[in-house]
């Protein structure tokens, strides 16, 4: 797959930021306004532009400065997207499935800790990630939970496909991942809720609990980030998900926390709100 990096995203600050400026600007008094009505204004005829003067200047070829600058911007970066499935660094979303759809990690093992479903398991260094982040939680006075962690090519399809039935594709598409696209086949993702939460309704509003903004505000200490934060729908292709944490290390969780940027943003990659195919075509589907 092509690994050619676009141009950077605006994040959701800079954003913000640009509004804010471009508000002020439109509070500026205008030049034409703060003029006397009574001071008369000579008219100076303005020569036409000749056909050369319209034209656009040719956009100036890269410098050998803005490769260096484009390189120490990619150096400043903790780590990269990959496509390898094994790689803690790998990039899953509705463009990017898994190669092959059906992979599985090899070095999944149980997490010790609480689970609304027994036997959820990660991949050795995100589950001891998890069980680390499940005991600072807890001497911070947050009792979490597991729902689900990984589940595997054919456990994804039918939690998909029954949702496809009952509801469609286009609602569907946005709150569940399709078989062969889901983080949680890479055992690097995980699904956590309260202790006394119903194990099957994930809701939004686990975020405004104290032991949902404790992890949202700690777990990239621990090397997880929220991996659909709010307001990213258009980015992620997914709707706000507080509860689903995805491991990338304590060096690229703290920057993409820091930044406040999606995994897609800090990457550098294209923005993945919807799938190349419908449900019936896609290459990835059973």
């Amino acid at each position: 797959m092509c690994t050619d990096r676009p141009t950077p995203f605006i994040t959701r600050r800079a954003l913000l930021a640009l509004s804010g400026a471009a508000a002020l600007s439109a509070c500026a008094p205008n030049a034409d306004e703060s003029a006397s009505p009574s001071t008369p204004t000579e008219t100076v005829p303005v020569p036409e532009p000749t056909r050369s003067a319209q034209s656009s200047p040719p956009s100036p070829e890269p410098t050998e400065e803005d490769d260096e600058a484009a390189e120490e911007e990619e150096d400043q970066r903790t780590s990269d997207p990959s496509w390898d499935p094994d790689s803690t660094y790998v990039l899953v979303n509705k463009r990017n499935p898994l190669e092959p759809p059906d992979h599985v990690p090899a070095d999944l093992r149980e997490v010790d800790v609480l689970q609304h479903y027994p036997g959820q398991r990660m991949r050795d260094e995100a589950a001891g990630a998890l069980e680390e982040l499940f005991a600072a939680a807890e001497e911070a006075g947050h009792r979490l939970a597991v729902t689900t962690a990984y589940r595997d090519y054919d456990h994804q399809f039918a939690l998909y496909d029954s949702w496809y039935r009952e509801h469609g594709q286009e609602w569907t598409d946005a709150v569940s991942a399709r078989p062969g696209y889901s983080e949680h086949q890479t055992g690097l993702a995980v699904d956590i809720l309260t202790e006394d939460s119903h194990p099957d309704e994930l809701l939004e509003s686990f975020g405004g609990m104290p032991e949902g903004r404790w992890a949202a505000e700690n777990a990239h200490e621990f090397g997880f980030l929220i991996r659909y934060p709010e307001g990213a729908e258009d980015i992620t292709g997914y709707r706000y998900e507080p509860w689903h944490l995805r491991y990338v290390g304590t060096e690229t969780a703290a920057s993409v926390f820091e930044e406040d940027v999606t995994l897609e943003e800090y990457w550098d990659q294209p923005p993945a709100p919807d799938y190349e195919y419908d449900y019936g075509e896609d290459p990835a589907a059973p």
